[in-house]
């Protein structure tokens, strides 16, 4: 004998509702999800880099002389040194450069003197000199009148300007220099003024004195 079942006609039903609640719940699910936030990126905004325009330096005139293939006058680019005036004026084979400052700053109207290396002359036998050389040699020459020293601490700018390759812009720091220095206290003194080195103070340190 088949005992009838009672919930034979509801199954459909409960199904049903089963299946609705499934889709409730992921419905549900789904909108308590938290949807990421966007990452936005911003670019900073470009700054127009800066103008800068750098004032060009005003072109300078020196002269030169010494042991160099074109002396005289020369016009070089403001803020050139001392090698680009003898790269631009050529230096001879005799040239001696070793004491010269070649990264020294020129300014305008300075006088540059390039020395050359001594060279030795041949000592010649008596009957080797020829005869105008002995009969200068027997009649003395008239002594030239000695020549006054320049005193470091007491000359103006135009007695320094007198001595050798001294043009106005270097006499002014000489005397730029004994002004903050209370005078020069030797002769030797004179090598710290700048632009003047070794070989160039060998050329006026007989023609200058201290008192």
């Amino acid at each position: 004998m088949t005992v009838p079942d009672p919930l034979k006609p509801y199954r459909l039903y409960l199904a049903m509702f089963l299946v609705n609640l499934a889709v409730l719940i992921g419905v549900i699910y789904l909108l308590r999800r938290e949807v990421p936030a966007r990452l936005t990126i911003t670019e900073p905004p470009t700054r127009p880099a800066p103008n800068v325009s750098q004032k060009p330096l005003a072109p300078i005139t020196i002269s030169i002389a010494g042991a160099v293939r074109q002396s005289g006058t020369l016009s070089l680019a403001g803020g050139a040194r001392l090698a680009d005036a003898l790269q631009q004026a050529g230096v001879k084979p005799e040239a001696d450069v070793s004491k010269l400052d070649l990264t020294l700053a020129l300014q305008d109207g300075d006088k540059i003197f390039v020395p050359s290396a001594a060279a030795i002359a041949p000592t010649l036998a008596p009957t080797q000199i020829p005869a105008a050389s002995l009969t200068r040699a027997e009649t003395p020459a008239p002594a030239k009148p000695a020549q006054e020293l320049v005193n470091l601490n007491t000359a103006t700018l135009e007695q320094l300007m007198s001595l050798p390759h001294i043009g106005e812009t270097l006499a002014q720091r000489i005397l730029d220099y004994r002004a903050a220095h209370n005078g020069f206290k030797t002769v030797d003194e004179l090598k710290q003024v700048k632009g003047i080195g070794d070989a160039f103070f060998d050329d006026i340190a007989d023609k200058v004195t201290v008192e």
